[in-house]
């Protein structure tokens, strides 16, 4: 007994030792004197590892992330990249095992950036590698932005708008009521013109359980975007004195009520959605290939349009993008990578093929840049690609409540959303109630942080 004791202990004390080993070889934060030296005087040069995680998913992915890198590499001769082309985890960030810039998505930026502590801001970095911060859409600025600092840098543009039955519209004779100028009212109104109790089709297919899709809906009609989540004085607002926080929300669950909108996780399952299919449907870039081919494949005629547009237009954007690791031996040289997805050349190389996605700098818009648009494809290259672009500069608002507010509370609202929406449908709960409630509980959770 004595000698198993004994062998035992000395296996705690191999462990222990083992992780203090580790322990110390992990390298430290990069200090606040290493950090400002960067910024003023960093060059980028030496080598750098990007964890790229799509890049294992699929050889286009894979060709987007090589072309990036090489374009890279072509500007900064004097930085050698490592491609690291496997899974992000929080295992890995805490164990100092990822890359000097890694890749994540953008509802992952608060906590990695306060709560963890795992990124590096890149402001002060935005004079030395050229980076026309006017230049990139605002909303998707916006969206990597924590306390007023930079620290999730995104590869693409993304936000939400409607694939829809193009042979179902014309066959209603409504084509005409589908351009990029128009309004939610008109969209309501068209809507009641194509729903037919007895047809084939419902309206609409929206899933506005998710972040991206409600998040507009609370700005419809108020004259600040800010009006119900306020940074500043640390509020959530869903109930205001005249209603108009939530009045969007109100049509479209009324539009719900009425057999005219499926919410995917809330109504689906009533009898008027039975054996129907949506005429429009919510996307964003990303899933258009699966989407348009589904279409092709029942030989139907499809497009694209952008959002209607509320009285005060709101696209909910989005996108997965980098961040610099706060351990990083080589701050410069991250710094350079991550923004490079800010420059043309970046962007050219990165959305030139199927990895890529939208381009997000408004210059390349404005020259007419269209490689993301199927040009060689004549059964594509004719659909409406610029929805994904329309009013991308003035509409597009940050729509992950993860980057709006501390986590904390952004799970309390993604938690509840649904339950809120369900309630309102089957009669039990008014939806306002459901709101109101969230709103109690979101500020009483925001007032207890320190953060």
């Amino acid at each position: 007994m004595k000698k198993y004791l004994k062998s035992t202990a000395v296996i705690v004390l191999v462990i222990a030792m083992t992780f203090a080993m580790l322990a110390c070889s992990k390298p430290p934060i990069v200090s606040q004197e290493e950090f400002e030296n960067a910024e003023e005087n960093g060059v980028a040069e030496g080598d750098v590892m990007f964890t790229y995680s799509p890049a294992s998913m699929s050889a286009d992915y894979k060709a987007a992330a090589d072309n990036f890198i090489n374009a890279f590499e072509a500007k900064y001769q004097n930085v050698k990249v490592e491609r690291d082309y496997t899974a992000t985890s929080d295992a890995r960030i805490a164990s100092a095992e990822i890359g000097d810039v890694f890749y994540f998505a953008e509802v992952s930026t608060y906590k990695y950036a306060v709560t963890d502590r795992a990124l590096l801001p890149l402001n002060g970095f935005l004079d030395n590698f050229d980076i026309d911060q006017s230049d990139v859409y605002s909303g998707i600025y916006r969206l990597g932005l924590v306390n007023g600092r930079l620290y999730f840098v995104p590869r693409d543009y993304n936000h939400v708008v409607f694939i829809y039955n193009k042979s179902a519209v014309t066959e209603a004779g409504l084509n005409a009521s589908v351009v990029p100028d128009w309004t939610w009212e008109g969209f309501q109104t068209l809507a009641a013109q194509l729903y037919d109790e007895n047809g084939d089709y419902y309206p609409l297919s929206y899933n506005m359980t998710e972040s991206s899709r409600f998040v507009p809906f609370f700005e419809a009609y108020t004259s600040s975007r800010s009006a119900w989540c306020d940074t500043a004085t640390k509020k959530i607002t869903f109930i205001d004195d005249e209603g108009l926080i939530l009045r969007a929300v109100g049509e479209l669950l009324d539009m719900a009520a009425q057999g005219q909108v499926l919410i995917p996780g809330v109504n689906q399952g009533a009898d008027s959605f039975k054996g129907k299919q949506a005429i429009f449907s919510d996307i964003v870039y990303p899933n258009v290939q699966t989407s348009g081919k589904e279409f092709d494949n029942r030989n139907v005629d499809w497009d694209l349009i952008n959002m209607p547009l509320f009285q005060n237009p709101s696209f909910g954007c989005g996108a997965s993008g980098v961040g610099v690791f706060s351990r990083t031996r080589n701050v410069a040289g991250a710094a350079a990578l991550a923004l490079f997805f800010l420059t043309p050349e970046g962007q050219r190389a990165f959305n030139s093929g199927k990895g890529g996605s939208v381009p997000l700098l408004k210059s390349l818009d404005v020259e007419g840049y269209n490689a993301w648009k199927y040009p060689d494809d004549p059964d594509w290259s004719g659909k409406n690609w610029d929805a994904f672009v329309y009013l991308a500069d003035t509409a597009s608002t940050p729509a992950q409540v993860n980057c709006r507010m501390p986590i904390e509370v952004a799970e309390i609202i993604s938690r509840n959303i649904t339950s809120i929406l369900s309630q309102d449908l089957k009669g039990s709960q008014d939806y306002v109630d459901g709101f109101r409630a969230l709103e109690t509980q979101c500020n009483e959770t925001w007032s207890k942080l320190s953060i």
